[in-house]
């Protein structure tokens, strides 16, 4: 093999190891997808907890994918035994707007955390939103 088709090789090589770790560290948190439907008005609290992430932040995020003015609330909380959940991040958005989250609150690698939506019904409408934490 020649130097320079070693040296691409090389490259191309770190390049693909590196784009994975990249990928793991911005984007949606594992298991904080908190899917709901907008025929009625309602909230729903996500079963899944999931641990901090290495970032130590949590943003909220979501989108509904209707034309309709009505909004819907993405909220991230830490799951504390015994003790009132604190709010962590949230957000508020139009069902109009595409995909967006909110500001980035701190969150610890030990803690246990949780996704939260409460949305307005637009009546006769079958779409499906949801919520989800990004880091």
């Amino acid at each position: 093999m020649t130097r320079t088709r070693a040296r691409i090789a090389a490259v191309g090589l770190t390049a693909a190891l590196a784009f994975p770790v990249g990928a793991a560290v911005a984007g949606e948190i594992t298991n904080s997808r908190l899917p709901f439907s907008v025929a009625t008005a309602g909230s729903k609290e996500d079963g899944d907890r999931w641990k901090g992430t290495s970032t130590n932040r949590a943003k909220a995020c979501g989108d509904v994918p209707t034309k309709d003015l009505k909004t819907f609330s993405a909220y991230v909380y830490q799951d504390k035994s015994l003790m009132p959940d604190p709010k962590i991040a949230s957000t508020s958005r139009n069902y109009k707007d595409a995909f967006g989250c909110g500001s980035a609150g701190k969150t610890t690698r030990n803690g246990n955390y949780y996704t939260k939506a409460t949305w307005a019904g637009v009546p006769g409408s079958r779409a499906v939103g949801f919520v989800s934490a990004h880091n």
